[in-house]
């Protein structure tokens, strides 16, 4: 291809779409490129440099190129050839070459103010005035010269070090000058002021757009802060008012819009955090004050509150912000409100609790009202004020709410007073009926500054109604009032959830069980109480079984109803005086019949844990608890293994039943001081056996083993341990009868357990009483036998052998 043909540069084709142009175009027919004016001509212009660097990279490219797949840039022209590749780049090592200068530099201005330390330490005892000045300033102008001759030429590193040395010597300029005694005797607060202004001229001088160097726009806001700092603002103080603060942060603010305005970033930015700093610590020291003089006359004649509210006015400068307008306005405007606010009613919040909570609900009604007329561009504004209003009057309730369920849960221990018990209440701030009133504020709050589309016609109503609820365990009120104020609102939510088919009746299903849970447990200091409040959840919990289609709270009624009923039997018994050595054998035998009827794993699950928890308070007290515990065990086994009899699918609950009704029986053993083994094992042993005959009758492909092994070995097992401690003895003779019949039954049969078992255990046994006798045989015995089993096993061996050697043979001839 011709190297000095234009390919970017073509005025034939249009430098975007690469389609052919006409003569003298204003814009391309394809894409309508501009190819007019200043712009289409820098382009041009750009374009020719790049065909000129076209040129010097292909004469100095290698002919033997390995062309490299096509790049982004193939689009402009098809028949460029692709640039070559580029070589990997080598692990660097050691410093960046950027690196270098700027350690250079930085080291060489340290080195220069050193120098000039120096300088002015040992010279100016012996320069004159005329020469001291001139030696500063030259210095100052020569290092500030050069420092900005560099940055123009693009040395940025070098014109920083040197415009540092500078602003550096200008310091040392105005000490050395305080030290020879030019402005006369200053304080150090004063020189302090001084260098900071010194400092601020030429800084703000060097911050303008074209030079952009960072060290005068560090240096700038430094020098602002050492003015600001080193002034005795109590003695500007207007009053109680401290305008130190409020001046600092205007200045700053200044500084920050002339750093916008020069386009200095850094000066605006770093400006912009001093004011920030600043503005926070005023601020906080501004709350403190107003906080330590809460009353009228302090806080607004004295004027500890008038710093307060000017330090949140400042929060409006944030309006200038160009960056995320609308939200910084608001933040602003919201802060503003919202110290206002509380500067307004400091004074009430220094007297009593309810005054305090009557001023909280007084900002709540007030802002939200407010909140209700603001417009959608204002939304934030007075929902801060607003939300912090609701914090306390939510503290506040939620305070009074604990206070009424102390007051109740305090009056005794369970079963411990009368039906006419009363409430005792606490003697606390604030007002009882704050209670509402504050609950009152937040649904009012709610209805008016949260969305619509919210249920907060029922959030309300049940906020308010458990408020009237704890309302009245704030006064010395009979207990069953605070009772059935708990049972209307459980059934009225009961009756809200028992139609719902979906989850939106979760909410009232939930708000119904946790009041039937507090309702049980306020009553619990009283029997007759207790029973009445368990009547009325059995009553709802029995209602939604029937009713109720949500299956949560099927499930959740199923799992609560066996314990409801079993509290509600064991409350009527204490009521009734009834001894609690026997009531717990009705609540089993009720919560069984329930779990029988029902038939559901939740129902089931929750009875046997009610069952239980009746057991062990019954049985401890009763008189012989042996006698007690294996009635309460036969109790269970037998309404266990009758769940397993009328349910097919509960068959699997034979087996816990059966161990409930042998272990019944084992105790019962044991109080009377058998010791046989056999009383305890065959029994159960024979139920076993039944069992598999029965199941090997109804299925004749069952194995006997799986079936009939269990019960066997229950059955000889345990006698079997006692023949082998004492072999001589008639249970002896009888297992092995035993065993011998199921020997023969099993051959007779062809059962494979029955012989198994009958084998293995009659062999033991026939062991056993053989180890006697085995013991006073004569050696000479015992080495004749041990002598003919060896000759035996040897010709055995021998004649095998020999056997072998024939086949072999045999093997051998054929062909």
């Amino acid at each position: 291809m011709d190297a000095a043909r234009p390919r970017y540069a073509d005025t034939t084709v249009c430098p975007d779409c690469r389609s052919a142009l006409p003569t003298a175009p204003l814009r391309c027919p394809t894409c309508d490129l501009p190819l007019q004016g200043p712009l289409a001509t820098q382009l041009l212009s750009t374009l020719r440099a790049a065909d000129d660097l076209l040129v010097q990279l292909r004469a100095s490219t290698p002919t033997a190129v390995t062309r490299a797949a096509p790049g982004p840039a193939s689009y402009l022209d098809p028949d460029l050839p692709p640039m070559p590749a580029a070589h990997p780049a080598a692990a660097r090592r050691g410093l960046a070459g950027a690196s270098v200068p700027k350690i250079l530099l930085g080291l060489g201005a340290a080195c220069l103010l050193v120098a000039a330390v120096i300088f002015l330490a040992v010279a100016w005892t012996w320069l004159g005035v005329g020469g001291r000045t001139a030696v500063l300033v030259v210095l100052t102008v020569a290092t500030g010269a050069g420092g900005l001759a560099l940055a123009r030429r693009g040395l940025r590193v070098a014109g920083e070090a040197l415009v540092a040395v500078a602003l550096g010597l200008v310091v040392l300029d105005v000490i050395g000058a305080d030290n020879a005694g030019w402005f006369g005797t200053l304080a150090v607060e004063e020189l302090v002021r001084l260098v900071g202004l010194a400092l601020l001229v030429p800084a703000l001088a060097l911050s303008v757009p074209r030079r952009r160097l960072v060290t005068p726009q560090l240096v700038a806001p430094t020098g602002v802060a050492m003015v600001l700092g080193s002034v005795d603002w109590s003695r500007l103080a207007i009053g109680a008012v401290d305008i130190g603060g409020v001046v600092s942060v205007l200045v700053l603010a200044g500084l920050v819009a002339a750093g916008r305005r020069l386009e200095a970033t850094v000066l605006a930015w770093v400006s912009g955090v001093l004011a920030a700093v600043v503005w926070a610590g005023s601020g906080l020291w501004a709350l403190a004050e107003a906080s330590e003089h809460p009353g009228w006359s302090a806080l607004w004649r004295e004027g500890h509150g008038w710093e307060l509210v000017a330090a949140s006015l400042l929060a409006l400068l944030l309006w200038g912000v160009g960056w995320a307008e609308p939200v910084v306005r608001q933040g602003a405007a919201a802060f503003v409100a919202g110290a206002t606010t509380y500067a307004v009613v400091l004074p009430w919040l220094d007297g009593s609790a309810t005054d305090a909570g009557l001023v909280f609900i007084g900002v709540v009604v007030v802002w939200a009202a407010v909140s209700s007329l603001t417009p959608p561009r204002w939304y934030a504004v007075p929902r801060v004020p607003l939300a912090a209003g609701a914090l306390a009057c939510a503290v506040t309730s939620l305070y009074l709410v604990g206070v009424s369920a102390v007051a109740v849960a305090t009056l005794g221990g369970p079963y411990t007073a009368s039906a006419d018990v009363d409430i005792v209440p606490l003697q606390v701030e604030p007002h009882p009926l704050l209670l509402l009133g504050s609950v009152g504020a937040l649904v009012v709050a709610a209805s008016l500054a949260l969305p619509t589309r919210l249920p907060l016609v029922r959030l309300g109503a049940g906020a308010l109604t458990v408020a009237g609820v704890a309302t009245l365990g704030l006064y010395p009120a009979p207990l069953w009032t605070v009772l059935g104020a708990l049972a209307v609102v459980a059934a009225g939510l009961l009756v809200v959830a028992l139609p719902g088919t979906h989850a939106s009746s979760a909410p009232a299903a939930a708000g119904a069980a946790l009041a039937g849970v507090l309702l049980v447990v306020a009553a619990l200091p009283s029997a007759v109480l207790t029973a009445v409040a368990l009547s009325a959840v059995v009553l709802g919990l029995g209602a939604t079984l029937v009713r109720g289609h949500f299956p949560l709270a099927l499930e959740s009624a199923g799992l609560g109803l066996p314990l409801a009923l079993g509290g509600l039997l064991w409350s009527a018994a204490e009521t009734a005086g009834l001894d609690p050595a026997v009531r717990a054998v009705p609540i089993m035998v009720v919560v069984g019949l329930l779990a029988l009827v029902l038939a559901r794993p939740e129902v089931e699950a929750a009875a046997a844990v009610t069952g239980l928890v009746a057991a062990l308070a019954a049985i401890p007290a009763a008189t012989d608890v042996s006698v007690s515990l294996a009635v309460h065990l036969t109790v269970a086994g037998a309404l266990v293994t009758t769940g397993s009899l009328l349910h097919p699918d509960r068959r699997m609950l034979a087996w816990p039943g059966g161990l409930l009704l042998a272990a019944a029986t084992w105790v019962r053993l044991a109080d009377l001081g058998v010791e046989a083994p056999e009383a305890y094992t065959l029994p159960s042993a024979l139920a076993l056996v039944l069992v598999g005959i029965y199941r090997i009758r109804s299925a004749q492909d069952a194995a006997t083993m799986p079936t009939l092994a269990p019960g066997l070995v229950l059955a000889t097992v345990p006698s079997l341990l006692w023949v082998l401690a004492e072999p001589v003895t008639p249970r002896a003779v009888i297992l092995g009868l035993g065993c011998l019949v199921l020997l023969l039954a099993g051959v007779q049969l062809r059962w494979h357990a029955p012989v198994v078992v009958g084998a293995v255990v009659g062999g033991l046994v026939v062991l056993r009483e053989l180890t006697p006798y085995a013991l006073q045989t004569p050696q000479w015995v015992l080495i004749g036998l041990a002598g003919a089993v060896l000759i035996a096993s040897g010709v055995t061996w021998e004649s095998r052998m020999r056997d072998l050697r024939h086949a072999a043979a045999y093997l051998g001839r054929l062909r």
